[in-house]
């Protein structure tokens, strides 16, 4: 009987690791950002930048299509202790503003690395499943394209 369990255990732990998610389930409230404020992290430089969206509905397109682009899996983040900003390569550490169901400004953070980890809210680690760096290079072409640099105070 114990034996059985920790299966069962083991067996669900691996299925929930290894399940793919699409974006929506990593970048919460996505159709109702309604800014994003963010840091390009790069070795000990970082450059502050803001996106307040022109048409929202087609930039908000552009970004998730590009997030949809590849699926993530789940990270295990407690057992390694990962901190995705310290791994050599540039960063996203993002701030998304987005508006809840009573129409209140809300926000949470979300970090993204060229290695294709996403720490969402400090807390649940994602890994985005193939194609990290292509993927981040598509998302950097376009945050810079769409943000303003924001002056140091």
């Amino acid at each position: 009987m114990a034996m059985a369990v920790v299966l069962l255990t083991v067996t669900i732990v691996i299925i929930y690791y290894s399940v793919r998610l699409p974006s929506k389930s990593v970048i919460a409230h996505s159709t109702k950002i309604e800014k994003i404020s963010f840091l390009y992290l790069k070795g000990t430089n970082m450059t502050p930048y803001l996106i307040e969206f022109e048409d929202k509905n087609e930039e908000l397109d552009q970004l998730m299509s590009i997030l949809d682009s590849v699926s993530y899996t789940r990270s295990p983040r407690s057992f390694f202790s990962r901190n995705i900003r310290n791994d050599g390569g540039p960063t996203f550490a993002f701030i998304i503003f987005y508006r809840d169901r009573d129409g209140e400004m809300n926000d949470y953070f979300l970090d993204m690395n060229q290695g294709g980890y996403v720490l969402r809210g400090g807390k649940k680690m994602y890994k985005m499943v193939d194609r990290e760096k292509e993927v981040f290079d598509q998302l950097s072409t376009w945050l810079f394209e769409k943000a303003v640099r924001m002056p140091v105070t």
